[in-house]
């Protein structure tokens, strides 16, 4: 028998706020060194390839959602370094170059993490963040009317235990989505992998990512600052983005 203050619709949202995953929780990756890459080059013993994460499943996998909806495009950059001499490689300049010859730099991570924040990805997060701020109410409503009714007065029992979900609701969920501690989560979330400002080091395997706008780019230029010989160098590499 079904207590009585079983309710469906609080059952229903439980269900819905708790069984969502997070719209952007990035994961671990598994990469291949830059020679099994078809794209790879070599420069004074560094070798770089560069690989367009644009399929659903492997952003699905990597980032938890597909960040094209966000129109952000990652570009995996691995790197071994099997020669003697120390390169670094500014995210800054990154850029995706389309057919018609035009340059578009890779994305701050300040700006990729506003992009999914402002996107259908940022939307879900908020309506989670919300939904869980009501069911926090619902349940504080549903406990306080039970141990209202066990001490005889229901309806204090309930408002009591509105306010106390709702609180705790409102602190875990519609504060995050009213505030800009979302955005801040995703720019946590792509920090994980980004590939950023670095110094590759004789020796070193690394890899991450690289944010930039969604387009149909043939090549991407990458600047290196060879700091052992105090020069600098560019390569390009061929690239196809299929959707």
């Amino acid at each position: 028998m079904l207590s009585k203050y079983y309710n469906p619709c609080l059952t229903f949202l439980l269900v819905f706020v708790f069984s969502c995953a997070s719209p952007l929780k990035t994961d671990t990756v598994s990469f291949g060194l830059p020679s099994t890459q078809k794209n790879y080059q070599e420069i004074e013993g560094l070798q770089i390839a560069i690989i367009p994460v644009d399929s659903v499943k492997k952003l699905d996998e990597i980032f938890g959602t597909d960040l094209k909806d966000a129109e952000v495009l990652p570009l995996q950059l691995v790197v071994e370094n099997k020669g003697n001499k120390e390169f670094e490689i500014n995210n800054q300049q990154i850029f995706g170059i389309t057919q018609d010859q035009q340059l578009t730099v890779a994305y701050s991570l300040n700006k990729a993490a506003e992009h999914v924040r402002k996107s259908s990805i940022g939307t879900t997060a908020v309506t989670h963040a919300v939904a869980g701020a009501v069911a926090g109410a619902a349940v504080g409503a549903a406990i306080g009317a039970a141990a209202g009714s066990a001490a005889g007065d229901t309806s204090s029992g309930a408002a009591t235990g509105a306010a106390v979900g709702g609180a705790v609701g409102g602190t875990a969920g519609a504060s995050a989505g009213l505030s800009d501690s979302i955005t801040i989560k995703f720019k946590k979330e792509l920090a994980n992998l980004e590939f950023g400002d670095r110094v590759v080091f004789p020796g070193d395997i690394q890899q991450g990512f690289v944010y930039l706008k969604w387009k149909p780019y043939q090549t991407i230029r990458v600047k290196l600052f060879n700091i052992t010989d105090n020069k600098i160098q560019q390569l390009k590499f061929n690239v196809s983005i299929n959707r």
